[in-house]
C-alpha cells in the first residue's frame, strides 16, 4: 500500500503523460465514465471499420477506467463531470484501438514483453514509472523498487491492477510510437525543395502595396446563381460534411424564493435569537443542529474578522450577540463564544507517520517521541522518518504559520502549547510528531460563531411555479402554439445546438435527458415531460434536425456559406481586372492607389518565410507577391485573405549563403509535427465510425 500512496502523491507525471499521449493520438481527451444496468450481450453502441463495439465492451473500458482514476487520486467515488470525461476517452481510446490495431497487425509492428521491461526498469524507463519511483530527496531513481513493486504486485488487487492499467497505456503509446517513426522515414524532403525554399528565405525585401478590401464592392451588385453554388459545392463537397445535430427552442420557468420565503427566514431567525443568545445555550451545538452554515472554530485577530461584525468584536464581550444581519442571501446572527489572548503565530516542525494501521502509526511514534525526549536529533529523524516528503528535506521545518493555516487538530495543539513542547496529534493525514520551536507575542483573538437561515424557495413557492409551467406546457403542445406564447407573454427564448453526445445543455445543470430526447424526436416536436434541472422547470420543441453524412446543397447554411466564399471570389476578379487596367496606365504605385481610392502603404524586412505583414496581417499571398516581385515594378494584382494586393518592391537584401542546413532541419522538423499531431486525426477521419451510444448514456 506504500507504493499505491506513492502512486496517488506522485500521480501528476501519470496525467501529464496520458493528456500528452492524448494530443499526439488526438483521440483521446480526460476520462470517462459508464451507466449501470443490465444490457443484453448482443447490444451494439457502435461500429468501426466494421468492428462492432457491445455495450459490454464499453461498459469493461469504463469500470476499469472509473477504478483507475479512483485508485490514483484515493477517491472513492467520481463525480458526474469526471464520469462524462472517461466516457468520452474510453470511446475514443477504443476506437483508437481498432483503427491502429489495423495498422500494427499489417505492419507486424509488436511491443514484447522485453521492451516493456526496459520501460519499467532499463535504460529508456517511461516517464511515469521514472517519476513514481525516484527519490525526491536525491532525484535518484530507484530501479530495484521498481523490480519489487512488479515482484509482489500480484500480492496486492489493487497494485497489480493499477499496474496492468498502467502497462497497457504504455505499450498503447509505444505502439503508435513505433508507427509513426516508419512515416516519418518515409517522408523524404528532396534537394531541390530544400534549396528552393532557402532560397526564397534568402531574399528579403522592402514594399510598398495597395490594398483593395473586399468590403468596398456591395453583395447586390453580385449575380450569384444557382449554379455557381452547385459548381463551389461540388468541387468542395468535403468541407460541407456534418456531424448530427439538434436546434432547439426551450424557455424556463425558474424557481426563486418568493417575498414570503424571504419574510419567513427573516422571522425565524428573529425569532430565534432569545435562545441563541441565552447564557444556557451551547453556541456551537446550537448552530450544529440548526444553521444552514456550519460553525467554523478559529480564533481570528480583529483585523481577521469579517468587515460587519468588526465593530461588535472590538467593544463586545463573551456571550454578546449581534444581529439579526442579512448577507449572502441570509439571515444571520452572531455571538462571540471566546475572548482570549493567544500567540499571533507559531514556529514548529513535524514528523509525519503513515501506515496502513493507525496503532501501528502510533507505536512508530512513541518510539520516536522517546528518542526526541532523550535528546535525540529531531531533523535527523524527521528527514528520515516524515512522509511529509516538503518539510522532511529541512528536517520537518514548517516555519512560522497563523492560525488556521493548518487543520484543526495540528493548529490547537501548536497554539494551545508552549515553546520547546514536544506533543503527538493525529490529523486525517497521519499521525505528526510536533516541536514548537517559538511563540510569536499573545495578541487578543475572537471566537465568533454565526447562526444563519438562507432564504430558500418553499414548497409552496415550488408548486406554483410549477403549476405555471404545467399550465404553459398544457395549453401550448404544438411548436406554433409554443413560439406563439412566447412572444405573447413576452417571454424569453433561449436557443442551443446540440450534439448526440454533449453532456449538458449550457446553463442548465445536468441536463443530458434534454438531449437524449432532442435526438429521439422529430422536427416540431415538443418535449413530452416538463424537464427539471436544479431549480429550473424546462419546456423544448426541436427546430432543426441534422444527421451524420453531407449537408444538402439547398439547406439555408449551405446555401449562405457558398454565397459568402463565391461572393468574395467575384469581388476579387473585379477588383483585380481594375487593378491590372490601372497599373498598365500608371507610372507610380501612388497613381494606381489614387485611382482605386486607396492609399499606399510600406513593410519591410520581409521574406518567404514572413509569418504577417504590418498592416495587412496574416496574408501568405501577400508575402509570396512581394518575395518574388522584381525591384522598382509594379507587380499583378493577387487575391488575399481579406483584399486584394499589388505592390511595387523598393529594395532587397540578398543574403551571401543561403541557410540550407537550418531550412533542411526546419522541413524535417515540420514534416515530424504533422506526423505527430495530424496522423492520427487523419486515420480517424478516413474510418467509417458509428457511434451510438446517445441511445444509452
Amino acid at each position: 500500500m506504500a507504493t499505491l500512496e506513492r502512486i496517488r502523491n506522485k500521480g501528476g507525471i501519470l496525467v501529464a503523460f496520458m493528456i500528452g499521449f492524448a494530443l499526439l493520438a488526438f483521440i483521446l481527451t480526460d476520462f470517462f465514465a459508464g451507466k449501470g444496468g443490465n444490457q443484453p450481450q448482443s447490444m451494439e453502441i457502435g461500429e468501426v471499420n466494421n468492428s462492432t463495439i457491445s455495450y459490454n465492451a464499453y461498459q469493461r473500458e469504463l469500470s476499469q477506467a472509473e477504478d483507475f482514476n479512483k485508485l490514483r487520486t484515493g477517491q472513492s467515488s467520481v463525480d458526474e463531470n469526471t464520469r462524462y470525461q472517461l466516457r468520452e476517452q474510453a470511446w475514443n481510446q477504443m476506437v483508437q484501438d481498432i483503427v491502429m490495431g489495423e495498422k500494427y497487425e499489417s505492419l507486424g509492428i509488436d511491443v514484447t514483453t522485453d521492451e516493456v521491461l526496459d520501460l519499467a526498469t532499463g535504460t529508456n524507463v517511461h516517464p511515469a514509472i521514472s517519476q513514481m519511483f525516484t527519490d525526491p530527496q536525491t532525484g535518484v531513481f530507484n530501479q530495484a523498487a521498481v523490480v519489487n513493486f512488479l515482484r509482489n504486485r500480484k500480492a496486492d488487487p489493487n497494485a497489480n491492477f493499477y499496474w496492468e492499467y498502467l502497462k497497457k497505456v504504455i505499450v498503447s503509446e509505444k505502439l503508435f510510437a513505433k508507427y509513426s517513426n516508419l512515416v516519418k522515414k518515409g517522408l523524404y524532403i528532396t534537394d531541390a525543395q530544400i534549396n528552393s525554399e532557402a532560397a526564397a528565405k534568402q531574399r528579403s525585401v522592402d514594399f510598398d502595396f495597395v490594398a483593395i478590401k473586399y468590403n468596398t464592392i456591395a453583395d447586390s451588385t453580385l449575380n450569384i446563381s444557382s449554379s455557381d453554388i452547385k459548381t463551389y459545392y461540388n468541387k468542395n463537397k468535403e468541407d460541407f460534411k456534418q456531424d448530427a445535430e439538434r436546434g432547439i427552442e426551450y424557455v424556463t420557468f425558474t424557481v426563486n424564493p418568493s417575498q414570503e420565503d424571504k419574510d419567513m427566514a427573516e422571522k425565524w431567525i428573529t425569532d430565534t435569537k432569545t435562545e441563541f443568545a441565552a447564557e444556557s445555550t451551547d453556541p456551537v451545538q446550537f448552530i450544529a443542529m440548526n444553521s444552514d452554515i456550519p460553525y467554523t472554530d478559529i480564533n481570528s485577530k480583529l483585523e481577521n474578522v469579517e468587515i460587519v461584525l468588526k465593530d461588535f468584536a472590538k467593544d463586545g464581550e463573551k456571550g454578546d450577540v449581534y444581529g439579526p444581519y442579512f448577507e449572502n442571501n441570509t439571515y444571520k446572527l452572531s455571538r462571540i463564544v471566546d475572548v482570549k489572548m493567544l500567540a499571533d503565530s507559531v514556529k514548529a516542525r513535524h514528523i509525519l507517520i503513515q501506515e496502513q494501521n493507525p496503532t501501528e502509526a502510533n507505536k512508530i511514534a512513541d518510539s520516536l517521541m522517546t528518542i526526541i525526549n532523550k535528546g535525540g536529533d529531531f531533523a535527523a529523524l524527521a528527514r528520515k522518518n516524515s512522509k511529509d516528503t516538503g518539510s522532511a528535506v529541512n528536517g520537518g521545518d514548517l516555519n512560522w504559520f497563523t492560525e488556521g493555516q493548518m487543520v484543526k487538530p495540528f493548529n490547537d495543539a501548536c497554539f494551545n502549547g508552549k515553546k520547546g513542547d514536544v506533543v503527538k496529534v493525529e490529523t486525517q493525514f497521519g499521525v505528526h510528531i510536533i516541536n514548537i520551536q517559538a511563540v510569536g507575542k499573545k495578541v487578543k483573538k475572537y471566537n465568533i460563531a454565526t447562526l444563519g437561515r438562507e432564504v430558500k424557495y418553499s414548497s409552496k413557492t415550488y408548486q406554483q411555479v410549477y403549476s405555471e409551467a404545467n399550465k404553459f406546457a398544457a395549453n401550448n403542445n404544438t411548436a406554433d402554439k409554443f413560439t406563439a406564447a412566447i412572444k405573447e407573454q413576452n417571454l424569453t427564448p433561449r436557443f442551443a445546438t446540440l450534439k448526440a453526445n454533449d453532456k449538458d445543455v449550457s446553463g442548465l445543470e445536468n441536463s443530458r435527458p434534454l438531449i437524449q430526447w432532442a435526438f429521439e424526436a422529430s422536427v416540431n416536436d415538443m418535449s413530452p415531460t416538463i424537464y427539471e434541472f436544479g431549480n429550473q422547470f424546462v419546456i423544448a420543441a426541436v427546430t432543426e434536425a441534422k444527421e451524420d453524412g453531407y449537408a444538402s446543397v439547398s439547406d439555408e447554411d449551405v446555401v449562405r456559406n457558398i454565397k459568402r466564399i463565391v461572393a468574395k471570389d467575384k469581388k476579387a476578379e473585379k477588383i483585380i481586372a481594375k487593378f491590372n487596367k490601372e497599373a498598365a496606365s500608371s507610372q507610380s504605385l501612388s497613381s494606381v492607389a489614387q485611382k482605386m481610392n486607396s492609399n499606399v502603404q510600406s513593410a519591410n524586412n520581409i521574406n518567404f518565410g514572413s509569418f504577417q505583414v504590418p498592416g495587412a496581417g496574416v496574408e501568405p499571398a501577400l508575402v509570396a507577391l512581394a518575395s518574388v516581385s522584381e525591384v522598382n515594378a509594379i507587380s499583378s494584382a493577387v487575391q488575399g485573405n481579406d483584399a486584394v494586393y499589388i505592390v511595387k518592391v523598393t529594395s532587397e537584401t540578398i543574403a551571401e549563403n543561403p541557410d540550407v542546413s537550418t531550412t533542411k532541419l526546419q522541413l524535417t522538423q515540420g514534416n515530424g509535427y504533422k506526423v505527430d499531431y495530424q496522423l492520427m486525426q487523419s486515420l480517424v477521419d478516413e474510418a467509417k465510425i458509428t457511434d451510438e451510444r446517445a441511445k444509452f448514456f
